[in-house]
């Protein structure tokens, strides 16, 4: 996978399903300021990918499973590499779960929801089995028409536009921001551990591959905090609260009588294209972390049970879109910091010891 296609993953996996979901659950507790939180829980999320790449950079590239099993061992790394494992299948199966209820509630209630999870599911294991190269280059066309699509979006939109609706921006404080910001944390910030944990060994060329994943992070960023505005500025903070889907229902505002119209498949189209590039990762992730857990030459034949499984759980585990929503706002970015912050932060500090106890050895000999 080359530095530009790792980008392409990284842009896709942050707006994923955060571009639909984020702006009600954020609108809701910072009101106007919303977008402020966007840029506060972008700044603070940077936190997983700067600890996970500066782990895998000092273990010779390594993935972040085999990182586990290199700093703590073969039983105590081994019991932190399947929690990240579960982590990225429970992501998965939300991810998959989000896809399945928009289709129900808008699209095609009559359609039960394990079809849409069957699609998404059959298009992961198909993309695992191909390998890394494909979903790079998959990753790079649909980005874009993501962005291509999501321009025009915001081209239509520009006649019905309310500037005033962000004001006053800071209302209601710092305090207010900072509330917006904390689901935003954890949703989907703290998720791009995942992301980094998997594509690092992957990329063909390293060298500055920071700087040029720092700007994939920040143009997801850019690109939340423009659906942000958008949405504020067309429905207002009170309307935007309210709303189930805002960018559906933004997409449903763009046009020109007449002439535009009803391009919100459009922008579900490149909705579900960002989905799908997250599915992917976190099933990848989960696969390649079962081979190295297990020392296994190939994880492939397990791809098919995974999706199964996957499936069979995306059904139960959340059963409405309001138990969701609670879910967010008051235990994911707590459940993320977990693996996106604490656990990190402990294999660096672990490997700081160790290091500098190999020194210690070196200059007493």
């Amino acid at each position: 996978m080359t530095p530009v296609q790792a980008q392409a993953v990284m842009f896709l996996f942050i707006l994923g399903t955060a571009i639909l979901n984020v702006p009600v659950i954020i609108t809701a507790l910072a009101k106007q300021g919303a977008w402020l939180s966007v840029l506060l829980a972008a700044l603070v999320g940077w936190l997983a990918p700067l600890m996970v790449f500066t782990l895998c950079q000092k273990h010779q590239g390594r993935s972040l499973i085999e990182v586990c099993l290199s700093v703590l061992g073969p039983y105590a790394g081994a019991l932190l590499g399947a929690g990240y494992v579960l982590y990225a299948v429970h992501l998965g199966v939300l991810v998959a779960n989000d896809v399945g209820m928009f289709e129900t509630m808008m699209l095609q209630p009559e359609t039960p929801l394990w079809a849409f999870h069957l699609l998404l599911l059959l298009v992961a294991v198909c993309a695992y089995r191909l390998g890394p190269e494909v979903l790079g280059r998959f990753s790079q066309m649909l980005l874009l028409i993501v962005i291509v699509v999501i321009a025009l979006t915001f081209l239509l939109l520009i006649g019905k536009l309310h500037p005033e609706n962000l004001l006053p921006v800071l209302g209601g404080g710092w305090r207010r921001i900072v509330a917006g910001a904390y689901p935003a944390v954890g949703f989907p910030f703290l998720e791009t551990v995942i992301v980094t944990g998997w594509i690092l060994p992957r990329v063909e060329e390293t060298a500055r591959f920071l700087r040029r994943m720092a700007v994939a992070y920040f143009l997801g960023t850019g690109f939340l905090v423009l659906v942000m505005l958008f949405t504020l500025m067309v429905f207002g903070a009170e309307w935007t609260a309210h709303l189930t889907y805002p960018l559906y229902a933004l997409a449903q505002q763009a046009g020109i009588s007449d002439v535009i119209e009803r391009i919100e498949a459009l922008t579900l189209i490149a909705w579900i294209a960002c989905v799908q590039i997250k599915l992917i990762v976190c099933f990848a992730f989960a696969l390649d972390g079962l081979r190295t857990l297990l020392r296994l030459p190939d994880a492939r034949l397990f791809s098919i049970p995974l999706a199964v499984a996957m499936i069979i759980f995306a059904e139960t585990i959340v059963p409405s879109e309001v138990h969701l929503t609670e879910s967010v706002n008051i235990y994911w970015t707590p459940y993320s910091s977990l693996f996106g912050v604490f656990v990190p932060l402990l294999l660096l500090v672990v490997t700081w010891i160790r290091g500098m106890g190999k020194k210690r050895r070196k200059a007493s000999l």
